[in-house]
């Protein structure tokens, strides 16, 4: 059995590259049907524009954002809000 290969990354910022790269990670979870608060109908220019708030709070600090890269781009994320009431 091969073993994968990735590596782990805290993001402080991101970039348009990494907004692509986090958006097909969440265009197919969706698609796959994983309950991560989007419905079927998710658009791409829905979870760009997701991602791209998110990027806001990550640079704010209120969230911390980890992805998970392989040889082919970002295979995978998880984030924590810390800011919340």
């Amino acid at each position: 059995m091969n073993d994968p290969k990735f590596d782990i990354q805290r993001l402080h910022s991101v970039d348009e590259h990494a907004v692509r790269g986090l958006t097909d990670v969440l265009l197919d979870c969706v698609a796959g049907g994983a309950a991560v608060g989007f419905m079927s109908s998710l658009t791409r220019d829905r979870a760009e524009s997701f991602w791209r708030r998110a990027s806001a709070e990550v640079v704010a600090g209120r969230r911390a954002l980890l992805v998970a890269r392989d040889s082919t781009g970002i295979c995978g994320t998880v984030q924590l809000v810390l800011d919340v009431p």
